[in-house]
């Protein structure tokens, strides 16, 4: 049997699949034939801060559990972080800095030898090592 190849979805594909954007509801649909799906714990606690922080909290904070569900969830590992703090430190060093938001989903997909799905390629595209979905 095939492995299957797993795609993490960032952020941002996260809320646009929440808000019922057609185009990414239709292409996470069309992802979850083919790879497996998942998310980092940073993503996931975006979500949730986000959901929170809304007006329709109860209702946010369902729809959140109801998507995540869905997903594997990819923790922090000690690899992941030293990895993280590496790429941050790299980049401030060439006046790119990063979010440390994004360093960390970062270390995390390309320890966990994941390909990112995200809009934000200018933010990971700088990112030595990252397998982006294009």
């Amino acid at each position: 049997m095939e492995k299957m190849e797993s795609i993490c979805l960032d952020t941002d594909i996260l809320i646009d699949s929440l808000r019922g954007y057609r185009e990414t509801v239709e292409k996470v649909k069309e992802l979850e034939g083919k790879y497996h799906l998942f998310t980092t714990v940073i993503s996931s606690f975006e979500l949730y801060y986000g959901a929170y922080r809304t007006g329709k909290m109860e209702q946010n904070v369902l729809c959140a559990d109801e998507l995540l569900n869905r997903l594997s969830i990819l923790q922090m590992t000690g690899g992941a972080s030293k990895l993280a703090g590496k790429l941050a430190a790299d980049l401030e060093k060439k006046g790119e800095a990063i979010d440390f938001r994004d360093a960390l989903i970062a270390g995390i997909v390309i320890t966990h030898g994941t390909i990112l799905f995200t809009k934000n390629i200018k933010h990971f595209d700088r990112i030595e090592g990252i397998d982006l979905y294009k």
